[in-house]
């Protein structure tokens, strides 16, 4: 089971083995304020309110609510999971809440704008941080599309990292594999 050091209410650092770049604003888009934008606005906050109730806890909300994220999002995160499950005391996936891009959450977040690219709903992030100053800016985008059932996550990013969320699970899962085919250390 992932567990999350909580330490303070600062940004914890990256690992090295993270590829980063110059920062970039990834709400690139118009801003959008039309019902489709609100309602997934709506639909974010409604999800943060209710994964701060439940501790800020990946597995529970992938466990209980896993309708709420896209396809190749659940399975990513549900292999991740599966991966550090079956080597404790290593890390081998994500060590930080991919929902909050932080290893101490900021709790309470919320919705602080809304920009659209195509069919891309991304709604930004921010975390209050009661016992603490807010976090600048925002904390990560959601990215969103609407399908026959509703909202659904389809991926994550942070302001300022070239890569989203499924780009760095596709990363770890690569060296996983490379680190499987090498055998023992």
């Amino acid at each position: 089971m992932l567990t999350v050091a909580v330490l303070s209410c600062q940004k914890a650092p990256r690992g090295a083995d993270r590829v980063t770049a110059a920062p970039k604003d990834t709400s690139v888009g118009n801003p959008a304020t039309d019902s489709a934008a609100q309602s997934a606005a709506a639909f974010t906050q409604a999800f943060y309110d209710w994964y701060r109730r439940h501790d800020d806890r990946l597995e529970t909300a992938l466990a209980e609510r896993p309708e709420l994220f896209g396809p190749d999002l659940l399975a990513a995160l549900k292999a991740d999971i599966t991966a550090q499950d079956k080597s404790p005391g290593e890390i081998v996936g994500i060590d930080w809440d991919p929902f909050t891009a932080s290893q101490d959450p900021c709790d309470p977040y919320r919705v602080d704008r809304i920009t659209r690219r195509g069919d891309t709903i991304f709604v930004a992030v921010r975390g209050l941080c009661t016992n603490a100053a807010p976090r600048p800016g925002p904390a990560v985008f959601a990215e969103l599309h609407h399908t026959a059932s509703g909202w659904v996550f389809v991926n994550f990013r942070e302001p300022g990292d070239t890569n989203s969320l499924l780009d760095h699970l596709a990363l770890l899962r690569q060296e996983r594999e490379a680190d499987s085919t090498r055998g023992p250390h």
